[in-house]
C-alpha cells in the first residue's frame, strides 16, 4: 500500500492553546508575587522610553504571539504516516522527531467522539497495543474512512489478511480473491497500446474494492501462464517497474478517485525469470465507481470468479446491504 498521511484536526491544536493559556496565568501570576517588577524596570531606566503598563502590554503580547505561532507551526508539521508494518509519528519544527509502532503490536482498533467532535464530524482513533499503551490520533476528519483504513492494515500486518504468495496464487488460479491480466495496457492481438485493456484492469480493481477486497495479478495469462511485463515497459515513458506503477497509480487517481488510491498496494516478483505485478486491493469503506470518458460511472462487483457490472437499481440494493454497518 502507499504511504498513507494522517492528520489531527485543529480542536488538538485549540485544546493546547487553552492548556497554555492557563499554564501562563498561573505562571505570571507567581511571578508577580516573588518581587516588585515595576521597581526593576523604574531602576533600569526603561519609562524614558515606554510606560511600564504599555511595556507589560506589549511584552505579554508579544509573548502570547510566539508560543501561539510555535503550537500552530507545531500542530501544522506533525503527522502520522500509516504503512504497511508500523505508524509514525512526526513532530518537531526545525528538528523532525519520529515515533514509530509496529503494527503487529497493536490488539485493537477503536473510535472515540467527545460531543464537539461528533457535531463536528471529527473522531478519535484510538490504537491499543499488546503492551497496554495507547496511541492517540486525536480530532480526524473524514475518520470513518482513516479508521476503515487502519483497521485493515493492522489485520494485514497481524496476519489475518489474505498474505500473497505469488507462485501458490499462480497455481489456484482465479477465484473470488485472485485475478490474472495478461498485461496493463498492451493488446497482445492487436500489438499495440489499448484503452479498453486499461479499462479492464481498473474494473477489476474497482470490483474487489466494492467486494472484500483481493489480488490482482497482472503479467500472466487467464490460464495461469506467466506472460511477463516487458510489452508493457516497451510502451511506457520510463520502462521498468516504476514507470509501470507510475502509470497505475495514475490511471486509479484519474479512473476511479484519488481518495481511493490509499487501497491500493503495487508490487513486483519475478517468475521464471518475468516480472509481474502485483495489485494488492483492500477493500473500501465507500462505493467506488470507474468513471468513463463521458463523465458517467459504471459500479462493479467482484462475484465468485469474476467481475459483474450492476445496474442502477442492483448497485443500490447492494451499496445498502453490504455497507449499511460501516
Amino acid at each position: 500500500m502507499r504511504k498513507v498521511i494522517i492528520k489531527e484536526g485543529p480542536l488538538v491544536f485549540v485544546r493546547n492553546m487553552i492548556f497554555m493559556e492557563i499554564v501562563a496565568a498561573v505562571f505570571l501570576y507567581a511571578a508577580s508575587l516573588v518581587g516588585n517588577y515595576e521597581q526593576i524596570f523604574l531602576s533600569a531606566g526603561l519609562d524614558q522610553f515606554v510606560r511600564y503598563d504599555i511595556f507589560i502590554m506589549l511584552a505579554f503580547s508579544l509573548f502570547q504571539i510566539v508560543y501561539i505561532l510555535l503550537f500552530f507551526f507545531d500542530w501544522y508539521f506533525s503527522m502520522y504516516e500509516l504503512n504497511e508494518k508500523e505508524i509514525i509519528r512526526k513532530s518537531g519544527i526545525l528538528f523532525r522527531h519520529r515515533k514509530s509502532v509496529s503494527l503487529r503490536d497493536v490488539a485493537s482498533v477503536e473510535l472515540y467522539q467527545s460531543p464537539l467532535s461528533r457535531m463536528m464530524s471529527h473522531g478519535t482513533i484510538i490504537l491499543e497495543h499488546t503492551s497496554g499503551r495507547f496511541t492517540k490520533i486525536r480530532n480526524v476528519a473524514n475518520f470513518d474512512e482513516y479508521l476503515h483504513v487502519v483497521k485493515q492494515t493492522v489485520q494485514g500486518a497481524s496476519g489475518h489478511l489474505r498474505a500473497y504468495d505469488v507462485v501458490s496464487l499462480i497455481e489456484k488460479g482465479e477465484g473470488l480473491f485472485v485475478e490474472f491480466k495478461e498485461t496493463l495496457r498492451y493488446d497482445v492481438r492487436k500489438g499495440e497500446v489499448s484503452k479498453e485493456i486499461e479499462r479492464m484492469v481498473l474494473k477489476s480493481i474497482v470490483g474487489f474494492m466494492n467486494a472484500e477486497g483481493g489480488t490482482l495479478v497482472i503479467g500472466v495469462s487467464d490460464k495461469g501462464v506467466v506472460m511477463g511485463l516487458e510489452n508493457d515497459f516497451k510502451n511506457l515513458p520510463k520502462k521498468n517497474r516504476d514507470g509501470l506503477e507510475n502509470h497505475i497509480g495514475m490511471l486509479i487517481k484519474t479512473h476511479i478517485g484519488l481518495p481511493f488510491a490509499k487501497y491500493v498496494g503495487i508490487g513486483f516478483d519475478k517468475i521464471e525469470e518475468k516480472d509481474v505485478c502485483v495489485v494488492n486491493v483492500m477493500e473500501c469503506h465507500k462505493p467506488a465507481y470507474l468513471h468513463n470518458g463521458d463523465k458517467s460511472e459504471d459500479f462493479f462487483v467482484r462475484v465468485g470468479n469474476s467481475t459483474q457490472p450492476f445496474s442502477m437499481s442492483d448497485a443500490e440494493d447492494y451499496i445498502k446491504s453490504h455497507w449499511k454497518s460501516r
